[in-house]
């Protein structure tokens, strides 16, 4: 229902020690020293709109409609002149209208127990206005009124007048609610709250108290059916959206015996519903937004917030807090498109959000959007800033190698490990980069080298196993010796490094090709040299491979049966060749 106004104070700051300490200094006019024969006080404080005129005019036509239709014994207007010596006295602009705190604050000040907020807008049918009752001893707490739409101002004043009559019949059977409540008589306030809505269903703050006895009775379905009852005729109403949210993360955290997942699965629903409703409601509050925006990817729905925040943005353009919560929300989310449109946004916004953080999301969302150029443009825009910052360094070396220029990435990378020799990162990187330039010897050394700086030695077995085996299949296509002769070196490697039976068989495979490849080669060439390494490469092979048939048993079976075939004649190869 609250659109514009509701949303509008989010840029502003509130200032209630100067409001408070006005209190102290104010002279009390003779009504505020009110007789015990009148009644309560209320405050129509200027109205949200986009005519500054028009605010102040529409808040002193309902007070005036709102005297005229009662009397001072049943009600005390507050009147403009109250209202404009507070606000003046504590350096407060008399046709503005007010943030939320500022109003409770206002409220308290003049001694109003209740007061309006709300919006008067301009319409092509004359005037609209959208309103709600507050009680000022919680802000939180009000009653939403009916729009009152006519085609002169003073028409729909009256309409709000009696709105604010009819809303404050409630208040009475408010008040015995809450005193109960705060004594601990629980089903005391839920009797009189039930007896009372029965005669008035349609009170809001009433409800509220009634929804929050039963809660306290922990009986959280009448709590629910209660609160549900009450948003659903003020779907911004903070108090009954809080119960809601508390109580179905209560059954969340806490699932009752039998519930099923499709039930869970439902109140997930029904939290995420009440919290985004709440943050909607009260967009001025930052932290109640980051917090309920982070529940979202806490209950593994991170996607479900990017409603929320699209909204907010909308009704809030260009409010750089905003901009960094929806940057955040859409790289959880995977919206890496929309995270780079919004970073941009942000950072034109506020320039200090272009932190070197926000670089390395900006390479790594380019990444994810597979644009090697714009993250290396990211990239390179971060370094220019941030020439130390390791982990951008890293992130150019990265983008670099994905761009294919691999002696520009390994030069980067360089220089990352020169400033930081433990960077596991980097030697997985360089390692990465080295075999993409078929430099095997550096390639061998970089994971000796990590290794010896700490690096997980798992991690690095597991790229010298991909070395060896991207070689032994090079061998396979190949059949060069000198191509399974790499092979046996990085699974060499890879098993120091750490055992397993895939480098131990793919090991004994290596060498049993070079062993084949190699007694062949010896018989035509006369070979004594390829004689012994034939000898030699059965040997490993057959100390590797029952190692490896732990977890390739046909494929190492196979190999060894056909080793004794070849036994014979290497040794004669050996004696012919070798004098």
């Amino acid at each position: 229902m609250f659109t514009d106004w509701e949303v509008t104070p989010l840029k502003a700051r509130l200032r209630l020690p100067s409001l408070v300490l006005a209190f102290a200094v104010i002279a009390v006019s003779p009504l505020v020293a009110q007789s015990t024969k009148t009644g309560d006080r209320v405050m129509v404080p200027t109205l949200q709109s986009a005519d500054k005129d028009l605010g102040v005019q529409a808040a002193e036509a309902i007070r005036n409609q709102l005297t005229k239709q009662t009397n001072i014994r049943e009600l005390v207007v507050v009147p403009k002149a109250d209202i404009n010596n507070s606000l003046q006295s504590s350096g407060y602009s008399t046709t503005e209208a007010l943030a939320p705190g500022d109003a409770k604050a206002l409220a308290t000040l003049v001694r109003a127990p209740q007061y309006l907020e709300g919006s008067v807008t301009k319409t092509p049918l004359g005037y609209k206005i959208e309103s709600r009752l507050i009680i000022s001893r919680d802000m939180t707490k009000g009653q939403v009124l009916p729009v009152a739409q006519a085609p002169k101002l003073d028409d729909a004043a009256s309409q709000v007048a009696k709105s604010i009559k009819d809303a404050r019949r409630q208040l009475p059977d408010e008040e015995t609610c809450h005193n109960n409540f705060a004594q601990g008589k629980y089903q005391d306030a839920v009797n009189g709250a039930r007896a009372a809505l029965a005669r008035n269903p349609g009170a809001n703050i009433l409800g509220m108290c009634l929804a929050e006895s039963y809660d306290r009775l922990h009986q959280s379905d009448s709590a629910i059916a209660v609160a549900e009852r009450v948003r659903t005729s003020d779907p911004r109403n903070i108090p009954a959206l809080r119960l809601l949210a508390t109580t179905y993360r209560s059954r969340i955290d806490s699932p009752r015996p039998g519930v099923s997942p499709a039930e869970l699965s439902a109140d997930t629903t029904k939290l995420l519903a009440s919290l985004g409703a709440m943050a909607a409601a009260d967009p001025t509050n930052l932290k109640l937004v980051q917090d309920v925006i982070n529940t979202y990817p806490q209950l593994g729905r991170p996607k479900d917030a990017i409603p929320l925040v699209k909204d907010l943005l909308q009704n809030n353009p260009g409010d750089p807090a905003l901009l960094n919560l929806a940057w955040l929300v859409y790289l959880n989310a995977g919206d890496y498109q929309s995270a780079v449109d919004v970073g941009t946004e942000m950072t034109r916004v506020d320039t200090a959000a272009a932190s070197a953080d926000y670089y390395r999301r900006l390479v790594a969302a380019y990444g994810q959007l597979n644009q090697p150029q714009k993250a290396s443009e990211a990239a390179a825009l971060g370094m220019k800033k941030f020439p130390n910052d390791p982990t951008l360094a890293l992130l150019t070396a990265n983008m670099l190698y994905k761009g294919g220029q691999l002696q520009l990435a390994l030069d980067a990378v360089n220089k990352v490990l020169a400033a930081d020799p433990k960077n596991s990162n980097a030697y997985f990187l360089k390692s990465q980069i080295q075999a993409g330039l078929n430099q095997n010897d550096e390639l061998a050394q970089t994971l000796q080298t990590a290794k010896q700086n700490g690096v997980d030695p798992g991690a690095l077995s597991q790229l010298a196993l991909k070395a060896g085996s991207d070689a032994y299949k090079a061998g396979q296509a190949s059949k060069d010796i000198a191509d399974f002769q790499r092979a046996i070196r990085f699974l060499q490697l890879s098993d120091q490094l750490q055992t397993s039976a895939d480098a131990k068989f793919l090991l004994g495979a290596s060498a049993f090709s070079v062993g084949q490849t190699a007694t062949i080669s010896a018989n035509e060439k006369r070979s004594c040299d390829l004689a012994r390494t034939a000898r030699d490469a059965f040997n490993l092979a057959s100390i590797n491979l029952p190692a490896g048939g732990q977890k390739y048993p046909n494929e190492a079976a196979q190999l060894l049966t056909a080793i004794p075939q070849f036994t014979p004649a290497v040794d004669n190869e050996v004696k012919r060749f070798c004098k």
